[in-house]
This record gives C-alpha cells, structure tokens and sequence, in this order.
C-alpha cells in the first residue's frame, strides 16, 4: 500500500513539477510576443506614413500637370 501511495506521489510531483516549467516558459513567450507586438505597431505606424507621403506627392504631380496643362 505505501509503494503505491508514493508511486501515485511522485507522478503528481512530477506533473507537478512539469506545470510550473510551463507555466515559466509560457510567462517567457508572453513576454517575446508583447514585444514582437510593439515591433509591428511601429512598422505599421512607420508604413502608414509611407503611404500618406505617396498619396500627397502623387495628389501634388497631379495637380501640378492640371496647371501646366491649363496655362
């Protein structure tokens, strides 16, 4: 009867030993992704101005051709 009782006490320890190794490599990749994350807001932030700075130079050409088209 005390084999099995410890048997059965060493399988828990180990699970739960496994679940708090997990739960630190979890707490670790949450950590990466949080700043994974803020590396994609500010490439996204940075491509968004990109694209507002092609949208005003090509508004600007464009208007500039209606001019000397109209003179």
């Amino acid at each position: 009867m005390y084999s099995i009782v410890y048997a059965l006490m060493a399988g828990w320890k180990e699970l739960l030993i496994d679940v708090m190794k997990l739960t630190d490599e979890t707490r670790g990749l949450n950590k990466d992704i949080d700043k994974l994350q803020s590396h994609v807001v500010e490439g996204d932030k940075r491509v968004v101005r990109l694209e507002t700075l092609v949208e005003v130079s090509t508004y600007q050409v464009m208007q500039t051709k209606l001019t000397e088209d109209t003179k």
